[in-house]
C-alpha cells in the first residue's frame, strides 16, 4: 500500500501538472477512501489561504474551474466520488485541536516544572511530528466525518512562565503557540468561541471544560493526546 506522503505527494502533482495548482498554495487537510474491496482510491482533501488561477495545464484536462461547494452536486460527477460528496462536503469545515499546554504538561511526571518553557517547546515539537502524520481517529464525542486521516490545524496556548517560547517556535507549520495575555483558560475558552469548524479542546480542567462546551467545542483529556504523542 502507498504511504500517505506518496498519495498527497501524487495528488498535488497531478494538481499541478494538469490544473496549475502550485503545491505551496494548498494545505492538505485529510484523506478520504473510497474503498471497494476489489478497487479503492482515494481522495485528498486541501485547503487555499486565497484563491488563485487555474486552468487546464495537460491535453488530459478539458476545462478547470472553482465551484462553489453548493453547485458540485449539480455536476455530472463520477458516481463514486457523488457518493462520497456528501461526506467529502462536511470535511470542507476546519479543525482545530486546541492544546491546554499547562494542563497536558501537568499530566506527565518529566520534570517539566524546573523548566516550563522547556517543556512547553518539547511539547510543540512533540505536536508538530504529530501533526506531519495525521489522525487516524478522532475522539467519538466529536462528531466529524470519518476520514482515513485527519491533519488538523494545533493551537498550543501557553501561559506564565511558558510564555516566552512562543517567541522562540518556528514559524508557520500547522502548530500555532498562543502566548496567553492572563489567564490560559480565558485564551482557550475565547478560541473555543471564536475559532471557525470543529474545535476540539484538550484539557482535564472542569471548570474550562464547561466553558468551552457552552462554547460550542467538544472536549477530551490529555491521556487522549499523550497516548499519539
Amino acid at each position: 500500500m502507498d504511504s500517505h506522503e506518496s498519495v498527497i505527494d501524487a495528488a498535488l502533482r497531478e494538481a499541478a501538472e494538469e490544473c496549475g495548482i502550485p503545491a505551496d498554495a494548498v494545505t492538505v487537510t485529510g484523506i478520504a477512501r473510497d474503498d471497494h474491496g476489489s478497487w479503492s482510491y482515494r481522495t485528498v482533501i486541501g485547503s487555499a489561504p486565497a484563491p488563485f488561477a487555474v486552468h487546464a495545464a495537460s491535453a488530459e484536462t478539458i476545462e478547470v474551474a472553482w465551484v462553489a461547494a453548493g453547485k458540485v452536486d449539480r455536476l455530472a460527477l463520477h458516481p463514486g466520488f457523488a457518493a462520497q460528496w456528501p461526506v467529502l462536503r462536511e470535511t470542507l469545515r476546519p479543525l482545530t485541536i486546541i492544546v491546554d499546554a499547562a494542563n497536558v504538561m501537568g499530566s506527565r511526571p518529566d520534570g517539566w516544572w524546573r523548566d516550563r518553557a522547556g517543556a512547553a517547546a518539547r511539547l510543540r515539537g512533540e505536536l508538530a511530528g504529530l501533526a506531519g502524520l495525521g489522525l487516524a481517529g478522532l475522539p467519538e464525542l466529536l462528531a466529524v466525518p470519518a476520514l482515513e486521516l485527519w491533519y488538523p490545524e494545533y493551537a498550543l496556548v501557553v501561559e506564565g512562565a511558558a510564555r516566552r517560547m512562543a517567541a522562540e517556535a518556528p514559524p508557520g507549520g500547522r502548530v500555532r503557540v498562543v502566548a496567553a495575555a492572563g489567564s490560559g483558560d480565558d485564551a482557550i475558552a475565547a478560541l473555543a468561541g471564536e475559532l471557525p469548524g470543529w474545535r476540539l479542546v484538550v484539557t482535564a480542567d472542569r471548570e474550562l471544560r464547561g466553558r468551552c462546551r457552552s462554547a460550542g467545542a467538544s472536549v477530551t483529556g490529555p491521556s487522549w493526546l499523550l497516548g499519539l504523542l
